[in-house]
């Protein structure tokens, strides 16, 4: 049975939700739901959250930040300093060099870079969903696109849809069909509603400890380009965990992590 915990901000969800681990047997849970209804809007709770859990990651982590988390899903700082579209190109040139070799790179890297699969160079899927949302203040606005997420990228960027699209799948099964080191982002979906702008992401496994802050912060940032750059205000943020994993020894153990799950704010 699904647990949908609902909260106004990032950090408190992430604490609601990690706490709610804390009490599983494994600490592990299946479809995990998290609803942020305004994900962009960070309250002192919020912020005190955001900041020990940061400071937790330093701690037993040398390369390992909320900002570096969140950098994955959406480089925030280099699109305020270069704006759309000229922070596509910088990020690309800094990932060319600063990718890991034999990696898949990150999920930014696959929302506005992939290569096209007749040959013909690369192409954007974010801006792609940029484009077709600004169309849709001059022409049919759809809600929904009531999708399953099985299908090839390519299909779901096909001009034939006519505006069902909206959807940005991350998951490519001719690199990631094996057991262990692939992406745990498996979809992003976004949708209109009462003329704002909702995203829904599926994580395939969630590391909460390691991750799930990190990437609810880069989520919201996301959520918050594509809505400023679409001309939509921000709506709710989902984040679905169909494996949720509260990974103690990414904050130095059980105890530790108990600590710190009970004395931050109450939520």
């Amino acid at each position: 049975m699904a647990k949908i915990v609902p909260s106004e901000g990032v950090g408190r969800a992430w604490l609601a939700a990690a706490r709610h681990l804390d009490t599983q047997r494994g600490r592990k849970d299946r479809n995990l739901v998290l609803e942020i209804s305004k994900p962009q809007a960070l309250s002192g709770e919020d912020l005190t959250i955001i900041r020990a859990v940061d400071a937790k990651l330093r701690e037993h982590h040398d390369d390992l930040s909320i900002e570096t988390v969140s950098g994955t899903i959406f480089p925030n700082s280099l699109y305020r300093r270069e704006g759309r579209p000229q922070f596509y190109k910088s990020f690309v040139e800094v990932m060319a060099v600063g990718k890991k070799p034999n990696s898949w790179g990150t999920y930014a890297l696959r929302m506005i870079n992939r290569v096209d699969r007749k040959g013909k160079g690369t192409y954007n899927p974010l801006d792609s969903i940029v484009e077709r949302l600004l169309k849709t203040h001059t022409g049919k606005t759809y809600q929904a696109a009531y999708e399953l997420g099985v299908v090839d990228i390519h299909d779901d960027f096909d001009t034939n849809l006519n505006g069902y699209g909206f959807e940005l799948p991350l998951f490519d099964p001719s690199r990631d069909a094996k057991p262990t080191n692939v992406p745990c982002l498996s979809h992003l979906s976004f949708k209109l509603t009462d003329g704002k702008l909702d995203l829904t992401a599926i994580y395939r496994s969630h590391w909460y400890c390691m991750r799930a802050l990190g990437n609810l912060v880069g989520l919201s940032q996301l959520q918050s380009f594509v809505g400023k750059e679409s001309k939509y205000e921000c709506g709710t943020l989902t984040c679905i965990a169909t494996h949720a994993y509260l990974d103690s020894e990414s904050f130095g153990g059980v105890p530790a992590t108990t600590t710190l799950l009970t004395g931050l704010p109450v939520t």
